[in-house]
This record gives structure tokens, C-alpha cells and sequence, in this order.
């Protein structure tokens, strides 16, 4: 009694009981109380004997159907499988507010009519809406609604841990009721208003649970659903109707509604009245506070644990067997603050601070192990000769082992190659991406070693990371940067790095050939049957080109343009037999959707040193090779410097020449034409020349290419025409009459406006028309022949003479000579004249024609 008077139980009673009652009506007790109903609910797991089978809208179905929203005519089929089955009762928890067509609409309203009203239910949701955030009401359309009972589907708020315990018979708002799907389901009357908890120790394997598809496509029996209470709903993770709820984590939408359910036909929970819990708390607290106070702490400690075992024993049993619902931790709360309370009164100061000293200890040493067990990175302590002390779990299960196993083991017989110093110490790293052993296998790990600063021992800390999936991402990576997607070739950045590499490491007696390959007839195969057969034919093109060139490092820089390296090459023979062979390997047609497609390439050569010291000339090089192939027609070329047409001289040829046009640096010359009947030269041909200040004389080859490939070849046709023009008026003024022969741009051959320009030249230079000769060739007319002829034909109404250089050599059919209005053709021989024929045809009806030999020689 004495002890009991000196610890004032009396007084400890009440102020007790009265803080735990204030922080209990506060809800500071209510996280404490839902971790005490999850962990009971998590050892009472079981199954129960249910008639609910879940039809479930999983990624089985999501993918068979292979589109989401579903029509509506795929719930209509559902329906009346499930009708066929005559089930008890039938719940769809499906959102039917996405878009539909009259026809889905009507099947679905057919399904639903086959239903008793009173055993189906369709959801009815609340929900916020978009644009002002309030809470509304969304049903089904009407014509859905009339052939069913509409049910709430919203479960109660989540809690303050935002897990969802409960679910509310009714949900009220403005002037509307909605009764819940639960209530209905479990056909049980529930007070108005209240929620109802849900018992998360059934087991949602209690449940029979269907694919939404295999119950489409007639997989299940009828049997399966006869008498049986259906629920369809979303199961599938990716359709984001998952619930976070206790002991489960998170379950779909529908399995939590089943559960609600079934807790609601196994018993609702029977609440006791305030007045008794208020009871029983204060007998607790007098009954801990005089008990606590005439014992020792020691025993009173193991009281205060049997206590509680024995309570929480008796709160299972009470819960689990009649459904009475008691709150645990208010209870076991006031025990152990007595307890706490007598305990500390007890103590003397020192041992206090011991107490608290030693408390603050075993905190922050908690709090340490807590961060390192749960890293998910290995994190381990050794000695200096890398003996291993602690290993957390990350660590064991990176090396494979038990964190025990790992004790008293030397570091090095799981990585081998680990740093360490002359003595055979550990080395300090900052990073370390090195390889180590697990079971025998090698794997890619990141560590680094850091010393502790302990005054009695030398210890360090090693943090280990397995990176082989960064390094597999980091080479998948690395593909995809330096290899073509289609044909799994390297690249242009590949090919840039092998080639410098390449020519660093050729000797001076070795050589590096480059080929540029370009894929002939290849835009045709796109524009006329797709891209997608072009791809086909590349692929083809690359894996010829691979069995070819087994030896050499090819690549795909570009559309159709491949190139191929030959490093150290000797012999200049073995990559002309290669460019031979790559010519070869194209020449059987590439079959594709049972085409046959023929292909061809050009093929240009640049060897190194011989003609480029650099990568980047070495490309430009062989791509003026190839081109220089594709207009010789050649199996291959070499590169030739005089074939570049992208020199610097060629590039300020062109400013250059459109300065000559306007300063008279050109001239024209004219050449005789001899009559071989009459031995007269009776027509001249205007020679274009120019002389540059600096270079002197300028190949008419050469500057006539540069102008063909610019805009300037326009002015420059001009020019000549305005000055033959002026030399046939002088001519004709000195009565000398004779005809003068200009060569015609293919390019103005095509321009509609042409004829009245020239028709504009004609009148300002007062000559006559057959004094003047427009000398054009066939392949001119093959770009675009129709256009061709009709500008041929406005020339020739002009009364200007037409006549056709170099035929023959071209490509062009005899039948044209029917249609061109031309008087003569000219035939080009090998020797240093060029004769031709003049012709005069009649119309088709009336052919005939007269022949006149003419020549020009060169002096």
C-alpha cells in the first residue's frame, strides 16, 4: 500500500485515460488502429465458400480484341452468353459513356432487355466534373436504363494513408440517392448513410474469375455461371481501375466491389456502444495503473507483454468469430503509457540518463542499419587486406550468396581484378567499372572504395552496382547510332571513324581504296511501287553486297548509296575484281511480291594516298568517280582529277562566266559546212569561245558543262542568238545570204516560252528566219518528248530550220523522224569530219523525201 500511495495510481488513472480518450477523438489513433485491423485481417487470410465469379476485363482480352474502348456490340455478345447461363444475379462495372453507333447501341439494348430488371444492375458513377471541379452524377443513356437497376459503383473515401476500407450504402447529393451496387449484390438491408467495412481477410482466390474473352468466344460453359452471382469489370493493370486497398496493396475495381460483397453476406460487424468502450478503458487504466504500481519494473514488463498477447488474442477472436467490433489500440495504448508513466517515476536520475543515452544509441545505430539494408545498392564493409566484415542484403544478392555467407570471405573471390596496392592492401577508388564473379559467371559491375576514419582499425566501404543492363542499353545505344535500321549496316558516322582510323594505320607501301556504290533504276522502284518495296530491294541490294565484300567493311550512308573500305590493299587488281563483282552480283533480277526488279549500280573509286590524304576527300572523291561512271556507262571508274566537277575552279567558273556574258569576254566563230555536190559552203555553225583575262583559253567542254548545270546556260543561249543573229543581218546587208547553225539547250527545248522570245530576236534584228538553225539532239527530246515536240513545232512555224545533232546515239526511235519537223540529221563519224544528211518528209500520206550530203571538218 505504501508503494501504491508513493507512485499516486489514483492520479496516474485518469490523466492517462483522459489523453488517450483526447488524442483518440482527435484521429491520432485511427493509423494506429487501421495497422492493427490490416495485420489482423493479414493472419485470419482465408478463403470462403462464394457463389461470385468475376468475368474479368484482362490483358488476355485487351489484346485478343485488339482495341480499346470496346464497341458496344462485344458487351451485347457478352450479355447474352451470360443470359443463356441464367445467373443469379449480374453486375457490369464497365464506363459506357465512350462513343458508340445506333447499331452497337441497339444490340446492347436487346442484351439487357433478355434480363430480369431486378437481376442485373448498371453502374452509376460520381464523379467530378472537368470544368468546374464539382461533384455530378453520370448514368447510362435511358434507353440502357429502363432494362436495369442502376446501382452506385463509388466506394467510401480513402483514409488518411489513402487506402480505401469501406464502402458506403448510399451516396446522397442535392435531391438524389444513389443506392449501392454492394447493398443490391449482397441482397442484405443496410442502414441508410453509414459505411460499411470491408473484411480484407477473405481471400480474392475465394472468387471464380473468367477472361471477358474466353466467355466471349463461347470457351466457357453455361454451367460455370448457372445460379452464380456475376460481376464484369476491368482487371488489367494497364486500364488504370486499380484500388489502393490493405493487406492486397492494390486490387481492380471489381474484385473490391466482390468483396464488399461477400463481407456484407458473411455478417455486417456489430459496433458496441460508446458508454461500454468507455467503460472498459477506464477499467483498463485503473486496473494497468494499480498493478504497475505494486510491482518491479522487470515484472511488470513481462505482465504488460503477456497482457497484450492475450488481449490482442481475445480483440482476433471477438472480431473474427461474432463479429463484434472493439477498437484494440486505445486499449493496448493506455497499458503501456501506464506502464511507461509508473516505470519512469520509479527510476532515479542516473539510471535515466543511462537509459536515454543508451536509447539514443540503439536509434541511430537502427537508423544506420535501416538506410544499408534497405540500398538497393550493394553496400559492404572490409578490412584492408579486403577481408569482408558486414554485407547488407543488396550485396548477398548480388553475388548470389546469404549476407552470412558473405562474412569472413575475401572480396577478391568475387572480383577479381580489384584494385589493390604493392602490399596487397586495398586501394581506395573513386569509380571502378570492372567485371565480377556470380556462380562462376562473369558480370559488369560499378564499385568504388572509400576508407572510414576509425583511430583503431583501418575499414573501408564498398558500394557495389551491377550495371550490365546500363552497359547492354549502353551498346544497344551505340548500334543504333553507328548501323542503318534497315539493313543493319554501318552507318555514315561508322563509316566516318572506321575510314580515319583506316588511313592512320596504312603503311606507306599500303594504299586504302574506297568504292561509292549507287543503286541505278532505284527511284523508279520507289515512285511506281512504294517505299515499302524499295526497302525490300535495299535489304536484298545490302546482303548481295555482303556476300561480295566479305573481306571489306561495308556501309549505307544514304538512300541507295552504299560505300565499301579496302585497308592495306597491294594490289589495285583485287578491288577492280571486287567492283566486277559487285556488278555481277546485281545482275539476276530481285524478286518482290512476285515482281521481278532489276537493278543496277555505279561504281566510283578513290584510293588513298594516291588520290586524297583526308577521309572527308577521300568520300568527295569517290562520289565523283561514280557519278563519272554513271555518265560513261562503265562498269566502275577510277577517280580522275579532270572529272571533278566540284573543283574550286569549277565553283568560281560560275560567277566568272555570267561576269564574262555581261563584259564581252565571249566570241563566236563560225565553222564552214561544205556541199559535197556543189563543193560551196552554204551554211556556217557558231563556234562559242571564251578567253578568261588570267586563264587564257577556256575548253567550250568545260564552261558549256558548268552553265548546262546552272541557271546561266538561259542567258548564254541568248547571248549566241543575239550575235549570230547581228552577223546574219551583216551578211545579209553585204548580200551574202547564208545560214547559221546555233546549238539549242536542251533546257530551252522544254521552255514553253522560248519560241516567242526568239520570234521577239527575229523582228529586233530584222533577219530572216532561214538564215538561222537550231541544232538540238535526241536525247534533249527524251526528257519529256510531248513538250519537246510542241515547242520544236512552234520553232519551225517561225520558219527557222530544225536539225538533230549526233543522232544515233542516243536512244530514240526511228518513228520520231515521222513527227519531228526537222530538214536534216547529222551523223557523227570517228574521223575529223562530221556529214550529214539533209531530208525533206512529206506527211504520212504522201511520203517522200530528198537527200543532201553535207560535211564540216575540223581545220
Amino acid at each position: 500500500m505504501n508503494r501504491l500511495r508513493e507512485h499516486g495510481w489514483w492520479l496516474i488513472a485518469p490523466v492517462v485515460l483522459a489523453a488517450v480518450l483526447l488524442l483518440r477523438a482527435s484521429g491520432y489513433l485511427e493509423p494506429l488502429e487501421n495497422a492493427a485491423r490490416d495485420a489482423r485481417s493479414q493472419v485470419l487470410q482465408h478463403e470462403v465458400d462464394s457463389d461470385i465469379v468475376v468475368v474479368g476485363i484482362d490483358p488476355e482480352s485487351l489484346a485478343d480484341l485488339q482495341q480499346w474502348p470496346w464497341p458496344r456490340r462485344y458487351h451485347a455478345r457478352l450479355l447474352e452468353r451470360i443470359a443463356d447461363a441464367q445467373p443469379k444475379a449480374v453486375f457490369i462495372d464497365i464506363d459506357f459513356s465512350a462513343h458508340s453507333d445506333p447499331e452497337d447501341d441497339a444490340l446492347l439494348e436487346a442484351a439487357l432487355s433478355r434480363f430480369d430488371k431486378r437481376h442485373i444492375v448498371l453502374p452509376t458513377f460520381i464523379q467530378r466534373t472537368a470544368d468546374d471541379d464539382t461533384l455530378a452524377i453520370t448514368t447510362p443513356l435511358e434507353r440502357f436504363s429502363r432494362h436495369a437497376t442502376l446501382a452506385g459503383v463509388n466506394l467510401a473515401e480513402p483514409g488518411a494513408d489513402s487506402l480505401v476500407r469501406g464502402v458506403k450504402t448510399t451516396w446522397s447529393m442535392l435531391d438524389s440517392e444513389v443506392p449501392s451496387a454492394v447493398a443490391f449484390m449482397a441482397n442484405v438491408d443496410l442502414p441508410p448513410q453509414s459505411t460499411i467495412p470491408i473484411d480484407f481477410s477473405l481471400s480474392p482466390s475465394s472468387f471464380e474469375f473468367i477472361s471477358y474473352v474466353d466467355l466471349l468466344a463461347g470457351r466457357v460453359p453455361a454451367s460455370a455461371l448457372k445460379d452464380k452471382t456475376v460481376l464484369v469489370g476491368a482487371t488489367a493493370v494497364e486500364l488504370n481501375d486499380m484500388v489502393p486497398v490493405p493487406v492486397y496493396r492494390s486490387l481492380p475495381g471489381v474484385v473490391v466491389q466482390a468483396l464488399a460483397i461477400q463481407s456484407v453476406r458473411s455478417g455486417v460487424p456489430i459496433s458496441t456502444p460508446a458508454w461500454v468502450e468507455l467503460l472498459v478503458l477506464a477499467l483498463v487504466a485503473t486496473g494497468s495503473a494499480a498493478y504497475f504500481a505494486a510491482h518491479r519494473w522487470r515484472h511488470n514488463l513481462i505482465a504488460l507483454a503477456g497482457g497484450l498477447l492475450v488481449a490482442a488474442l481475445a480483440w482476433t477472436w471477438l472480431s473474427a468469430g461474432t463479429g463484434l467490433s472493439i477498437e484494440f489500440v486505445p486499449l493496448a495504448l493506455i497499458a503501456v503509457v501506464t506502464f511507461a508513466v509508473i516505470t519512469l517515476r520509479s527510476l532515479d536520475r542516473e539510471t535515466w540518463r543511462a537509459m536515454i543515452y543508451s536509447l539514443g544509441l540503439k536509434r541511430r545505430d537502427a537508423l544506420l542499419r535501416s538506410v544499408v539494408e534497405s540500398s538497393a545498392e550493394g553496400i559492404l564493409c572490409i578490412d584492408r587486406r579486403g577481408t569482408i566484415r558486414t554485407a547488407n542484403a543488396a550485396a548477398a544478392q548480388l553475388f548470389g550468396r546469404n549476407p552470412q555467407d558473405l562474412i569472413d570471405q575475401s572480396l577478391r573471390r568475387f572480383i577479381p581484378s580489384l584494385p589493390t596496392q604493392s602490399s596487397g592492401e586495398l586501394q581506395p577508388r573513386r569509380l571502378l567499372e570492372i567485371e565480377a564473379q556470380r556462380d562462376g559467371h562473369p558480370f559488369a559491375i560499378e564499385v568504388s572504395i572509400s576508407p572510414l576514419d576509425f583511430p583503431d582499425e583501418a575499414l573501408f566501404t564498398a558500394i557495389v552496382r551491377d550495371v550490365t543492363e546500363r552497359q547492354v542499353q549502353q551498346r544497344a545505344l551505340q548500334y543504333q547510332a553507328t548501323h542503318d535500321p534497315l539493313t543493319s549496316l554501318p552507318n555514315r558516322t561508322a563509316l566516318s571513324s572506321y575510314l580515319s582510323a583506316a588511313l592512320q594505320r596504312t603503311r606507306s607501301d599500303e594504299s586504302v581504296a574506297l568504292l561509292m556504290l549507287d543503286l541505278s533504276r532505284f527511284k523508279e522502284v520507289n515512285d511506281t511501287l512504294g517505299h515499302a518495296v524499295g526497302d525490300q530491294v535495299l535489304s536484298e541490294v545490302a546482303r548481295r553486297f555482303e556476300s561480295v565484300s566479305s573481306s571489306g567493311f561495308i556501309a549505307r550512308i544514304g538512300g541507295d548509296e552504299f560505300t565499301l573500305v579496302f585497308d592495306r590493299i597491294g594490289d589495285i587488281g583485287e578491288i577492280t575484281r571486287t567492283a566486277l563483282a559487285l556488278n555481277d552480283c546485281l545482275r539476276s533480277p530481285i524478286h518482290v511480291n512476285g515482281i521481278a526488279i532489276d537493278v543496277g549500280v555505279s561504281i566510283g573509286i578513290a584510293l588513298f594516298p594516291q588520290h586524297a590524304d583526308t577521309s572527308d576527300a577521300l568520300l568527295k572523291n569517290a562520289d565523283v568517280a561514280m557519278y563519272a561512271c554513271k555518265r560513261h556507262g562503265s562498269a566502275f571508274e577510277l577517280y580522275d582529277p579532270t572529272l571533278d566537277q566540284h573543283s574550286v575552279r569549277r565553283l568560281t567558273m560560275v560567277s566568272e562566266l555570267r561576269q564574262a556574258i555581261e563584259t564581252g569576254q565571249l566570241s563566236l566563230h563560225y565553222q564552214p559546212q561544205i556541199n559535197l555536190r556543189s563543193g560551196h559552203a552554204d551554211s556556217v555553225e557558231a563556234l562559242l569561245r571564251w578567253r578568261h583575262p588570267q586563264l587564257g583559253p577556256v575548253s567550250p567542254a568545260e564552261f558549256i558543262g558548268v552553265a548546262e548545270a546552272t541557271d546561266l546556260i538561259k542567258p548564254l543561249t541568248y547571248w549566241t542568238l543575239r550575235e549570230a543573229l547581228t552577223q546574219a543581218a551583216k551578211w545579209q546587208a553585204q548580200q551574202f545570204s547564208t545560214r547559221i547553225a546555233v546549238n539549242l539547250s536542251a533546257r530551252l527545248l522544254q521552255d514553253h516560252d522560248f519560241p516567242g522570245q526568239l520570234k521577239a530576236l527575229l523582228h529586233a534584228h530584222r533577219a530572216e528566219p532561214r538564215l538561222l538553225e537550231l541544232e538540238i539532239t535526241e536525247s534533249a527530246m527524251m526528257a519529256d518528248t510531248d513538250r519537246a515536240l510542241k515547242v520544236i513545232r512552234e520553232l519551225r512555224e517561225l520558219g527557222v530550220m530544225m536539225s538533230v545533232d549526233d543522232f544515233g546515239t542516243g536512244f530514240s526511235s526511228l518513228g520520231y523522224l515521222r513527227d519531228l519537223p526537222v530538214h536534216a540529221l547529222k551523223l557523227t563519224s570517228r574521223s575529223s569530219c562530221t556529214c550529214w544528211t539533209a531530208i525533206v518528209i512529206g506527211s504520212s500520206s504522201t511520203p517522200r523525201c530528198r537527200w543532201r550530203m553535207r560535211c564540216a571538218c575540223k581545220s
